[in-house]
């Protein structure tokens, strides 16, 4: 196009006296502009389309296709936004799939959590940042699973910075620190979920570990038989606060307490 337009304008400092010459040229570049519009036109309804297809093979369940069709279109236009929010939620679907089938979901996590990074430079507005920090989440458990000495709190600090309520990645941050030796760090994660969220019962769990870890059974118990009486279908709950029941029986008994 700028190529054509220069060529228009030599043109029309040569030949400026014949005025039929420059009507005739000037007339091609209009059909050249037409013949430019009508393919734009033709390439955004083909995008169109494409994401059309795969909102419904999304909507159905049809994932592959789903993933096939929204990366047709991001071929013809990589920033369009609701081709690149349907891949993401497409490769997330494929992921939770294999979530459920205990089978490795390591590389669909990590598609869908590529997805969503591009997502949020061609979309500011963070309406899909649940979905982004659920995926890192999986993205940083996964990675666990293959792994289990790799540093994944950087990718769960990521997924609270965009869900400040995604009470699991805190979950998973504290029990790693726990592990590192930074009890307290973890103990407060711990009862912060617990203060915002008192009905999660993993929480209750882990916090009370942290006690019984040390030999500490009374605040063990005192933590989890707390989860138990929120929680009392929770079965783990209630195994945890029997066991820690019976060791303070024996304590007292023994006049070790």
């Amino acid at each position: 196009m700028c190529m054509s337009y220069k060529l228009v304008h030599i043109v029309i400092v040569i030949y400026r006296k014949n005025v039929k010459f420059l009507i005739i040229l000037w007339g091609m570049k209009s059909v050249w502009n037409a013949l430019f519009l009508c393919m734009a036109f033709c390439l955004c309804a083909c995008v169109d389309e494409d994401v059309s297809r795969g909102n419904v093979a999304l909507r159905i369940g049809d994932y592959d296709r789903a993933i096939s069709n929204y990366s047709k279109a991001l071929d013809q236009d990589p920033g369009h936004r609701d081709a690149r929010y349907g891949l993401a939620l497409a490769y997330y679907a494929v992921a939770e799939n294999h979530e459920k089938l205990k089978s490795p979901t390591l590389e669909f996590w990590e598609r869908a959590v590529q997805e969503f990074e591009i997502l949020a430079r061609v979309d500011e507005s963070g309406s899909f940042n649940g979905n982004y920090s659920n995926s890192l989440f999986y993205l940083a458990r996964a990675t666990l699973s293959k792994n289990g000495r790799t540093d994944v709190v950087p990718l769960l600090d990521r997924s609270i910075q965009l869900d400040s309520l995604n009470f699991f990645s805190m979950n998973l941050k504290a029990l790693l620190l726990d592990h590192r030796g930074q009890t307290e760090d973890a103990r407060k994660i711990f009862v912060y979920i617990l203060a915002k969220e008192p009905k999660f019962s993993s929480a209750y769990v882990n916090l009370g570990n942290t006690y019984w870890n040390e030999g500490d059974v009374e605040s063990a118990w005192d933590i989890w038989s707390m989860g138990h009486e929120a929680l009392p279908e929770d079965r783990v709950l209630a195994h945890w606060t029997q066991v820690a029941e019976d060791s303070l029986k024996v304590l007292v008994q023994s006049g070790k307490l």
